[in-house]
């Protein structure tokens, strides 16, 4: 086991403080030219046994974990090696998600470039079979089984999850721990399974790079371990497990062998429910203690993995995906922002950049289609990342129309544009109604005051298509508070003055009066 060098401590920590800041603030592709056999008729399922769940003071005791029905349609190829394919080594894709627009339009994404690999990589390929994996409210579809091949269970409910800190990521092993217990693995024609996240997107073609007895995973750099973590080692795994047995890796992107995963799965949802609930071990593994949660059980029951560094690609302003190719790396891990200015210079750490592609901006509406690309002199990337998304949402018919912003107009800094601006000098100062409530006021320096928490106002540039039909043609003020951007309209020589919102990402419009 190599020891990890203070360079590596150095920036495991950069890398989860990173990790945290980015959390808290949060198809028409030619056919495979194989035969297809996909069940679609929904299956009632059995209810699982209830999951044990390890207790942060030694005896185990009893969890909620049963799904409430399972409506599964898989897709699988003829799976098994044959004359035509004797090297073939198939395994079946589980994209685990939950049923959310934000993990909606991801995953619509993911299958899209899941088909197009598949098809690209031929008939021998290993690449036969995918389920879109659902945790949802009491395991109820959400309208996009007839597009993606998808199996439904429950997700924990707010009472449950709010004792766990209501860190939904728990979500993932939970509906694995559901779908092994219903019966999925059983019903998937391939010996092996991929664990896929939303935020994949498949590069290149993607074989088998496991064994029966050797798990392939991601080496994340932020996840090696010290002697520092051998007290929750100890506490969770029991006094046999050593530090030194962990594995930089987390459950995703992850191949394994259906017996293994089956094994696996338990220990990962009961050790990452037992670290959530061990205040010391929260702390220290914040926002990928799930990861570790996985990372343990696999060293607590001896299994280890070929890491493979090929097998994603994953950062901010920088990345290349032209590199990534040349080295044969499979999977383009979109969990960070890429922030340029228009200039074509990395924005800076923790700052949304004036041309800016981060999923996050999508939280509650799709991206629109036609995403304007990276300024020149960004990465690479940046492009190819643009040319991912673009092509799969004009290639998907029913991707809907969204007020949403593209890759402008998401930096807004208070005090943006006041200098020298005759609105914002005429504004700056003034008190306003919105939509006859008071209390609304335009501070110095970009500071706003609403009567629902303090807020940041500035000027928008002109000349940038906001999504909002015009509304912004002529000078515009951008006034945002409580988590909701608006562009505001102002008509400053009517008696009494007044203005004209449009909200970002729905088009909502209220008016408001000057407060006299």
């Amino acid at each position: 086991m190599r020891l990890p060098t203070p360079c590596a401590v150095i920036l495991y920590a950069a890398a989860l403080l990173t990790w945290n800041y980015i959390c808290l603030h949060h198809y028409s592709v030619q056919e495979r030219n194989v035969q297809e056999r996909v069940v679609r008729r929904p299956q009632r399922l059995k209810q699982p046994p209830v999951a044990e769940v390890l207790s942060v003071d030694g005896p185990a005791r009893r969890e909620v974990a049963a799904a409430r029905s399972e409506t599964a349609s898989m897709h699988s190829v003829s799976a098994a090696p044959s004359s035509d394919c004797p090297k073939r080594r198939p395994y079946h894709t589980l994209l685990t998600t939950q049923a959310t627009t934000y993990q909606q339009w991801q995953s619509r994404i993911m299958y899209f470039h899941w088909k197009k690999q598949a098809a690209a990589d031929g008939p021998c390929t290993d690449m036969t079979g995918f389920t879109r994996l659902v945790a949802s409210e009491d395991g109820k579809s959400d309208g996009l089984e007839g597009e993606m091949p998808s199996a439904f269970v429950r997700q924990y409910t707010t009472r449950e999850i709010a004792r766990y800190g209501h860190f939904g990521v728990l979500n993932r092993p939970f509906s694995v721990q559901q779908f092994v217990d219903s019966g999925g693995l059983s019903r998937i024609r391939e010996d092996y399974v991929y664990i896929a996240e939303t935020d994949h997107v498949l590069m290149r073609p993607l074989p088998n790079l496991a064994s029966e007895t050797e798990p392939a995973a991601f080496g994340f750099g932020y996840m090696y371990a010290s002697s520092s973590v051998q007290q929750y080692v100890t506490r969770h795994c029991g006094g046999g497990t050593s530090w030194s047995q962990l594995q930089p890796v987390g459950p995703s992107p992850l191949i394994v062998s259906k017996r293994q995963l089956a094994k696996l799965t338990p220990l990962w949802l009961n050790i990452s429910l037992a670290l959530k609930l061990d205040r010391e071990a929260d702390q220290r593994f914040g926002w990928v203690l799930e990861m570790w949660g996985y990372a343990m059980s696999a060293a607590k029951l001896g299994i280890r993995h070929s890491v493979h560094r090929e097998f994603q690609t994953e950062g901010g302003a920088g990345i290349s995906a032209r590199s990534a190719l040349s080295r044969g790396t499979f999977i383009f891990h979109y969990t960070y922002g890429i922030e340029y200015t228009m200039g074509g210079r990395p924005q800076g750490a923790n700052q949304i950049g004036e041309w800016s592609l981060d999923k996050r901006h999508y939280g509650s509406a799709y991206p629109p289609r036609k995403l304007q690309g990276p300024p020149d002199g960004a990465s690479d990337g940046a492009a190819w990342l643009t040319s991912a998304w673009n092509e799969a949402s004009a290639g998907i018919p029913s991707w809907p129309s969204t007020r949403a912003l593209g890759t402008i107009g998401w930096r807004r800094v208070a005090g943006d544009g006041i200098g020298g601006s005759k609105l914002a000098a005429r504004v700056q100062g003034t008190a306003w109604k919105w939509s006859g409530v008071k209390g609304l006021s335009f501070g110095p320096g970009g500071t706003l005051t609403t009567p629902w928490g303090k807020g940041a106002w500035g000027v928008l540039p002109t000349g940038v298509d906001y999504n909002d039909d015009g509304f912004c043609s002529k000078e515009c003020l951008f006034v945002d508070f409580s988590g909701a951007m608006h562009n505001v309209r102002f008509e400053l020589d009517r008696s009494p003055p007044t203005f004209k919102t449009y909200r970002l990402s729905d088009g909502e419009s209220i008016e408001g009066t000057a407060d006299s």
